[in-house]
């Protein structure tokens, strides 16, 4: 019975070894687990990290080009009041220079009635006269200044002259 129990302690210390062995064994697993969990946790922080980082700029980068895109677009509002008001000079100086223009036009017209007034004031009318038959002659007009071909002196040249 001595082999036998000897046999029996044998056997009860090579489970109790493969047991401390397979309870080492699940204890180096659960570390590594743990170890491997700790560094995705370090990597899924740092991600995290790294993402918020990114968000940040680009959410920076939004921001800038939100102010830029303000900025043009306050160019452009200046540029169009600009055009605007230049648009509105030209309107106003056109309106003047036609107001201006219809002014000469009404002087134009107003000298040529006065001209055409005076012309028709400044003649003679001659009464027509009866001809030995019965009929009558027209009347005839005769502007003033008027001179006949007969009336008019012709010229002298110098050494004649008196």
């Amino acid at each position: 019975m001595s082999e036998i129990q000897e046999l029996i302690d044998n056997f009860e210390r090579i489970e109790i070894k493969e047991n401390d062995k397979k309870e080492d064994t699940k204890e180096q697993k659960i570390e590594q687990q743990s170890n491997q969990d700790e560094s995705k946790d370090t990597i899924v922080k740092e991600t995290n990290d790294d993402q918020k980082q990114q968000q940040e700029q680009d959410q920076q980068n939004q921001n800038n080009k939100d102010v830029q895109n303000d900025q043009n677009n306050i160019k452009d509002l200046n540029n169009d009041q600009f055009i605007e008001k230049q648009l509105e000079e030209a309107l106003t100086n056109k309106l003047i220079i036609q107001e201006q223009n219809k002014g000469e036009k009404y002087q134009v017209q107003d000298q040529v009635n006065i001209d055409d007034q005076l012309q028709k004031q400044e003649h003679t009318i001659i009464k027509g006269t009866m001809r030995s038959d019965g009929t009558m002659r027209k009347d005839i007009k005769v502007r003033a200044g008027y001179k006949n071909a007969d009336m008019v002196q012709r010229y002298v040249i110098p050494q004649k002259r008196k």
